[in-house]
């Protein structure tokens, strides 16, 4: 399947077991069981009230994806004026991946939080194969993320921020 042939768009209440599926895959390392639907990592990853997912799809109306951004507690990163960054959840569906449904995604969630957000973050484990598509798409090494296999990375969304709120910690 090409990108040309995956519709994005917002999620509805019907989304809502897809995209409890799709955070489950997020935090999960590749290849170990997927966490239960009730577990406390997966319900941290869930949107928050006013949050709308990305859902993309394929012309029959299949879901292959989801994106979002949510709050962790303690935030992953916080910008200059100690202000917790977006943390980012992707999830594309097993058997999907390596089409660019990721990508695609991840392009919509940067328009979409530009219009708000200077900067948004993301914790990866070392050995998550999408840590290659977040470098192509922006995202930038800050250090230790959560664990000690994590990484956290930031994704500035307005890099011609003049005002100096664009400036983010290491």
């Amino acid at each position: 399947m090409t990108p040309a042939r995956i519709i994005l768009r917002a999620a509805t209440a019907d989304d809502d077991s897809f995209v409890v599926e799709m955070a489950r895959h997020a935090c999960v390392i590749e290849d170990w069981p997927l966490p239960d639907s009730d577990d406390d990592e997966v319900l941290e990853m869930l949107p928050p009230a006013g949050v709308v997912p990305i859902i993309a799809q394929d012309h029959s109306g299949t879901p292959l994806g989801a994106v979002w951004t949510y709050y962790g507690s303690p935030p992953l990163r916080c910008d200059a004026a100690g202000v917790p960054l977006p943390e980012l959840c992707i999830g594309v569906a097993p058997g999907r991946r390596g089409a660019g449904v990721g990508g695609l995604l991840l392009d919509a969630l940067f328009v979409a939080l530009a219009e708000d957000h200077d900067a948004m973050c993301t914790n990866v484990h070392v050995r998550n194969p999408a840590k290659r598509l977040y470098e192509r798409k922006g995202f930038r090494g800050a250090g230790q993320g959560n664990g000690p296999l994590g990484l956290a990375l930031i994704k500035v969304l307005r890099p011609d921020d003049t005002t100096g709120s664009g400036s983010l910690p290491a």
